[in-house]
């Protein structure tokens, strides 16, 4: 094999190698492009989620007050020579 084989062989292979690099380069600056993408929405996200928590808490608040309901009731007695008022309370559970 000539000198002059060998040469054009380690050309070939730097060829290669360089192209890989252009490639990988290429592929880099697309992944930058989704990732910066990506990043854009996770603010958004963020703003859904806290949104979501809120409706949960409210739902949350929603069930504690629908079990625990206070029905006041008053009534009022007249009779012959004395009247009077009684106030009861009256706690209806739903569930």
């Amino acid at each position: 094999m000539a000198y002059s084989e060998i040469i054009n062989e380690i050309q070939e292979q730097m060829d290669d190698i360089n192209a890989l690099i252009v490639s990988t380069t290429d592929e880099i600056a697309e992944k930058m492009v989704e990732l910066e993408d990506l990043e854009a929405k996770l603010p958004q996200y963020t703003q859904q989620l806290a949104g979501l928590e809120q409706l949960k808490q409210n739902a949350q608040q929603l069930i504690d007050n629908q079990s625990a309901v206070d029905v006041n009731l008053n009534i009022n007695v007249s009779g012959g020579a004395s009247t009077g008022s009684t106030g009861l309370k009256v706690d209806h559970t739903v569930s």
